[in-house]
């Protein structure tokens, strides 16, 4: 077993393609709150609310997923979910454990760290299965992961964070169905999916190594196009809603 150890962030660093900085490999392999990544503080936590982190977790494990159906970035969603199982249940703080593992402590053990009126009416829906997302972690870095099982996963998923942002409903849709998309479905959902990182969390060490794999399958464009693709993506969903319609009414 190789003995050298590196934080999640030199590891995002290296996966993505860019020399270890010196700085980065000054730092000790547990570090603390304040040099993590995606969340610097508890009172960064506690600012940013419930909802940036259960949208967290689940696109963090939406682009897991995805990258995990892709040749070339398959080993990097197994180590990552590796990393993210390593230190057990989700129940004990571990700064230098993976954003996602940050992110699902928090919704294990938000008090103090989440405590708006808005947080705990979210928090009262919020129900985190670990042994589901361990066991769904677990099939990513084996690899085994069936279309019918991330089609279950995802539907339970994102009942229980209580995800309400349409784009993100629509972006699960289409990812747990990764391996039957048309590349402008794929286009869509990655554009989509990369600009949540870029506005909403920029920082997670997830962000560069779904940026990679989103760059080398020439899946992010530009605002202009992923329109006309989204128009596309839809007249065909609907060109095929009305053709089984038809098909049902000559059944009948």
């Amino acid at each position: 077993m190789n003995e050298k150890q590196y934080t999640a962030k030199q590891w995002a660093e290296l996966e993505g393609g860019h020399t270890m900085s010196e700085d980065s490999k000054a730092l000790p392999f547990m570090q603390s709150l304040g040099e993590a990544r995606m969340y610097k503080s508890r009172a960064q936590i506690s600012r940013e609310g419930a909802r940036s982190i259960t949208d967290h977790a689940f696109v963090s494990m939406l682009s897991l997923y995805a990258m995990s159906q892709d040749y070339e970035s398959a080993s990097m969603a197994s180590n990552y979910a590796k990393a993210t199982i390593a230190r057990g249940s989700f129940s004990a703080p571990s700064p230098g454990g993976t954003d996602l593992y940050q992110t699902l402590f928090t919704l294990n053990k938000p008090d103090g760290l989440i405590g708006s009126p808005n947080d705990k009416i979210l928090m009262s829906k919020v129900q985190i299965d670990n042994n589901k997302i361990k066991g769904f972690l677990r099939k990513i870095q084996n690899g085994n992961m069936s279309h019918g099982e991330a089609q279950s996963f995802f539907y339970r998923l994102e009942g229980q964070l209580a995800i309400q942002d349409p784009k993100l409903r629509a972006a699960r849709r289409l990812t747990q169905n990764w391996g039957k998309l048309t590349t402008n479905q794929r286009t869509l959902v990655a554009t989509q999916l990369d600009r949540y990182f870029k506005t909403s969390a920029y920082r997670s060490d997830m962000r560069p190594l779904f940026m990679k794999f989103a760059r080398n399958n020439g899946l992010i464009v530009g605002q202009g196009k992923v329109k006309k693709i989204a128009k596309r993506v839809a007249r065909g969903a609907a060109a095929f809603a009305a053709g089984y319609a038809a098909g049902k009414m000559t059944e009948l």
